[in-house]
């Protein structure tokens, strides 16, 4: 199989907004309580699925400590999490990854409004010390629509650190959208996997797109507050006839970028689903195409 070396395949022209790139929904959310975990393995593991995008949000522990976090919910160590993705980059070094680092966004629950923070000083250390951003972060762009895979292995790159506020050294505040309406990705699994494909009419960006095939437990909405591990449960049902919607709409393809979903390694269904786009594309290099799809097939 492929999945570990899968840019490896990738054409140097390609954008980075036009390639394919699975991504994990709260990467770091792995070993939390049942309604906060939306994976079930760490980093190093996602990477092996074929995760290239990880989206990493931070708190700080009783203890001081930086953690990683889905809302209340503390997890591992944010080091931990730096120390898989050191691993990745002494793995292999033909991947690229698009790391989305921050603090956890404020909650407004009834009349009180949660904050988390993630002191800048120590996430900056804890990135010096295990994945030495100076060396690996590429942030050499004005806009990330310019930016080709062949850029970032000419500058011998490995990653770009992606903060919105530019909080932590090397980081780049890219454009980039994640369509999300509460009551589509509150509805049950066949409901949304139809009507989030319309999110690629509504919703464009000459950035980083985002597309989620996840939904998001809320109350007042048609799953309520369901753990992600049964609403998954039931998108796996619906996930290839959602992946067809793309293939067989010319704007949806030519849109599709970052696919994201919760419990990317229960199998290699859903990787193998989102890279085959990237021959739809044209994304792989001709003399590779073969050894790209032969790779890509698990069962």
């Amino acid at each position: 199989m492929i999945y570990d070396r899968w840019m490896s395949c990738i054409k140097d022209d390609v954008k980075l907004t036009d390639l394919v790139i699975p991504g994990a929904h709260n990467a770091g959310s792995y070993g939390m309580k049942i309604m906060a975990e939306c994976q079930k393995d760490g980093l190093f593991t996602q990477f092996k699925y074929g995760m290239r995008q990880f989206c990493l949000r931070l708190s700080t522990n009783r203890k001081g400590e930086i953690v990683l976090a889905h809302g209340i919910s503390k997890g591992d160590l944010f080091e931990n999490a730096l120390r898989d993705i050191k691993r990745i980059l002494r793995y292999n070094e033909s991947e690229l990854l698009l790391l989305d680092i921050r603090e956890y966004y404020p909650q407004k629950i009834g009349p009180v409004t949660l904050t988390y923070k993630a002191d800048i000083e120590k996430v900056n250390a804890l990135l010096k010390k295990h994945i030495d951003p100076e060396k690996y972060a590429y942030c050499d762009f004005e806009h990330i629509s310019e930016v080709t895979l062949g850029d970032i292995r000419k500058a011998g790159k490995r990653y770009i650190l992606i903060n919105d506020n530019e909080d932590y050294e090397f980081s780049k505040n890219c454009d980039q959208i994640l369509p999300w309406e509460k009551d589509v990705n509150g509805a049950k699994a066949e409901k949304f996997t139809a009507e989030t494909l319309r999110f690629f009419d509504d919703y464009q960006t000459d950035g980083l797109y985002w597309f989620q095939t996840q939904q998001t437990p809320n109350p007042g909405t048609e799953i309520g507050l369901t753990p992600p591990v049964k609403l998954d449960a039931e998108v796996r049902k619906y996930f290839l006839k959602l992946i067809r919607g793309i293939e067989e709409n010319e704007f949806y393809l030519k849109s599709a970028n970052i696919i994201a979903g919760d419990f990317m390694t229960y199998d290699y269904m859903k990787s193998e689903a989102i890279l085959r786009l990237n021959l739809l594309k044209g994304n792989v290099a001709p003399e590779l195409e073969n050894e790209y799809a032969e790779g890509l097939k698990w069962n």
